[in-house]
């Protein structure tokens, strides 16, 4: 392990959440002056902290970046932007540590809930803040991140499919910097065009700026504490069910419509597979719905393709309190959970992708059994999967079942009941926040149990990583310098 290179580039890590802390600091300037010493003392922690890596980190100019040290720098560095994250939390509330840092890793891992019975509890500054942790987690820590680094060999390429992850991350150009660089320039476009549309359906700027960054984050920050109920406003759920479907799709599949290879985008058979799956949701929940005389059926319609598009985005907004619908529409939403968006999106979960390819690996498993003779490749797409990729992704599955068995029993501890459990880890490990029962659509984290909320801590942490990078660094043989990877 090359503790030196770790140090350097986390140092620069370091130094790119102080760029980010500017911009609160100037909303406290012009917003709530009295709350400007928070950013400026959240500011010099970072610059020291960041001084403090590159006095112990190497100073070459190029240096090979191994798999191990990528794996580190991805893993310690979200640890390390959560912890920073949560200082103007801290300094704003020093009565409640564990809060702080559940606001930052909630709004870095886009998960998008809070603690805070109420949003008028924090002033403007502290709003602005949320709203660019989530939109910074969003496009990812690390991707911002690796256009600024410096020129390595090697394991930037790990670093790139960690902010992109899913069965077969896709790079939109040959240099990984020009992909990455690509990429937040179209999620810069894409937030600024949602901004617009927002305010020209009569948000304020304010506003508008939450929800986009937001939306395009998949996270579900929202100006008030019952998502998009308070707004009232159908022009607004119309624009976030397009930005949510958008921001939880292959951003390559952008960068190849801008330059006219509609056959690349034709072949691309994941955002089928997944707008195929929105439709079939909605259809089944808004009949639930209808028959159950819950609403109307074109309200049914309205409510059950916003949540759909909303909970398998992996954003969390509400547009109606789907905590008090039939079971089987809440049972499907749970689903819709785990399932996720595509690869290569701000979206959590699974991800469409994985799923396909399990479901194929499954039928052809079937088909062996039937005929032995066979032979049968799992394809996407065109495509053919490598076995090897198929392995890793049934493997992926079965630990993170088995996480999520492990994070349920674990909260269940505290008095809560089993289906709220699997709720809340659920939609912390997918990122999608709300849940059903005490931590529905219309309520906040602010009743959990302490131990509960330390656990969703983890389930978010463990879910935006994908858990392996998260268990492989607290391995104690990952740090041996001795130890060959």
């Amino acid at each position: 392990m090359d503790f030196k290179l770790v140090n350097r580039l986390l140092g620069k890590l370091t130094m790119a959440v102080s760029a980010v802390l500017l911009i609160p600091l100037l909303a406290a300037f012009y917003a709530d002056r009295e709350h400007i010493w928070i950013f400026a003392f959240s500011l010099i922690v970072c610059v020291t902290v960041a001084s403090f890596l590159n006095l112990y980190s190497s100073k070459r100019s190029r240096q090979r970046l191994r798999v191990r040290e990528a794996i580190a720098v991805v893993g310690c560095g979200w640890l390390l932007v959560c912890l920073l994250g949560s200082i103007p939390y801290l300094l704003f509330n020093p009565a409640d540590p564990l809060a702080a840092v559940f606001e930052s890793v909630s709004g870095f891992t886009t998960t998008g809930v809070t603690t805070a019975l109420s949003f008028n509890d924090f002033p403007p500054s502290i709003l602005v803040w949320r709203c660019l942790t989530h939109w910074t987690g969003g496009i990812g820590v690390i991707m911002l991140f690796i256009i600024i680094m410096p020129q390595m060999n090697g394991g930037t390429s790990y670093l790139f499919n960690a902010e992109l992850p899913g069965a077969v991350a896709e790079r939109t150009l040959p240099k990984i910097k020009a992909s990455a660089a690509l990429i937040l320039f179209i999620y810069l476009l894409m937030t600024w065009v949602e901004i617009g549309l927002l305010m020209l359906a009569g948000l304020p700027f304010y506003q508008a700026f939450n929800l986009a960054l937001a939306t395009m984050a998949t996270g579900g920050f929202s100006y008030y504490h019952d998502s998009l109920i308070s707004f009232h406003n159908v022009a607004v759920e119309i624009i976030s069910i397009m930005f949510m479907l958008l921001s939880s799709m292959n951003f390559s599949l952008y960068y190849k419509v801008w330059r006219g290879d509609w056959e690349s985008v034709k072949q691309d058979t994941e955002h089928r597979y997944y707008i195929a799956l929105i439709l079939l949701s909605t259809v089944l929940i808004c009949g639930d719905l209808y028959m159950h005389d819950y609403l109307g059926f074109w309200q049914s319609l309205r409510h059950s393709f916003f949540q759909s598009v909303s909970i398998a985005s992996t954003t969390g907004f509400a547009s109606d309190d789907f905590n008090n619908w039939p079971s089987f529409s809440r049972y499907l939403l749970l689903m819709l959970m785990f399932v996720g968006g595509c690869s290569g999106s701000t979206a959590g979960g699974i991800k469409i992708s994985r799923m396909v390819i399990l479901l194929k690996a499954g039928w052809a498993e079937l088909l062996r059994t039937l005929h032995p003779n066979i032979v049968y490749s799992v394809k996407m797409g065109k495509r053919d999967i490598d076995p090897v990729i198929v392995g890793n992704i049934t493997r992926f599955f079965f630990l993170y079942i088995f996480v999520f068995m492990i994070l349920s029993v674990l909260i269940s501890i505290s008095g809560i009941s089993v289906l709220e459990s699997f709720g809340i880890v659920a939609a912390c490990m997918s990122s999608v926040g709300p849940a059903f029962g005490i931590v529905g659509p219309t309520s906040t984290y602010a009743n959990l149990p302490d131990w509960a909320r330390f656990i969703s801590v983890v389930a978010m942490l463990l879910g935006r990583l994908e858990i392996f990078t998260l268990l492989a660094i607290m391995r104690p043989d990952f740090w041996r310098e001795k130890q060959n990877w």
